[in-house]
């Protein structure tokens, strides 16, 4: 090839390369999934609160499958903010009394943790531990359950699960009472305290949520204890899981008899 005619491919090839440049890409459509019904992941803020004033510190959290749930989170949020609008008053209200008197104020606490107790094919289960200190002698703990029917979208109770909760209720009550003993007594060394602290607290008056942790099956029924409930404030909380009596597999509804007995996926 000649010099002319080279220095001609050479321009060729380039006026090509722009030419290539300057038109637009087109990207190749990719099909999307469709998306999971209740799935969607919100911000992070949507599960985490943290708010700091002179009178009152308060923390709430949500874990993560709560955002699954929409219609749950929403009404857990809504309630949290209630309670924090009517701790910040009274914060204030005991500030300005202490002021008012003479003696120093200490900050108020306010801590809201809801962590994950079940979450199965139709139900998600949340257990809800509250921590407040109001400058007394000590801080109090207390609990409450969520339970969410994913096909209904809607807020149940643990009773709702069973054909007839009172006979399943009296089924569980000696599984109940036999395990909180046993947790007395390696806390105690076998010891004996006498009165309340001894006797096995109602069923029917605590809460109640079947319990799976990380699994996809719900095996078993957790009874949340707060202190003073089974036995006095230095032993704390009890959080007595027991596994599901086969006796009462009968007794809970066909629609969720695979998300308490069913084999795990």
């Amino acid at each position: 090839m000649t010099g002319d005619g080279a220095r001609t491919g050479v321009a060729a090839a380039l006026i090509g390369i722009l030419l290539a440049a300057a038109m637009p890409v087109v990207a190749k459509a990719v099909p999307r999934k469709p998306a999971a019904a209740n799935t969607a992941i919100g911000p992070a803020s949507a599960l985490i609160i943290r708010q700091s004033t002179p009178e009152l510190v308060w923390r709430w959290r949500a874990a993560p499958e709560a955002a699954t749930a929409p219609g749950l989170l929403r009404a857990i949020r809504a309630t949290a903010l209630a309670d924090a609008g009517k701790a910040r008053a009274d914060a204030r209200r005991d500030a300005a009394s202490a002021k008012k008197a003479g003696f120093p104020f200490r900050r108020h606490t306010l801590v809201d943790d809801w962590s994950l107790a079940a979450d199965t094919p139709h139900l998600l289960a949340l257990a809800h531990e509250s921590y407040s200190d109001t400058g007394g002698a000590h801080g109090n703990t207390g609990y409450d359950v969520k339970i969410w029917d994913k096909r209904s979208n809607r807020a149940i109770n643990l009773p709702d699960l069973f054909s007839d909760w009172p006979h399943a209720r009296k089924l569980l009550s000696p599984a109940f009472c036999a395990a909180l003993a046993a947790e007395r007594g390696q806390r105690r060394n076998g010891q004996t305290l006498g009165g309340d602290f001894d006797a096995c607290p109602k069923l029917a008056e605590q809460p109640l949520l079947p319990w799976g942790g990380m699994g996809s099956r719900a095996p078993q029924l957790r009874v949340l204890l707060a202190p003073y409930v089974a036995g006095p404030y230095s032993e704390g909380s009890y959080l007595v899981t027991l596994p599901w009596p086969e006796a009462v597999k009968p007794l809970v509804k066909p629609a969720y008899r695979d998300d308490l007995f069913g084999t795990p996926d």
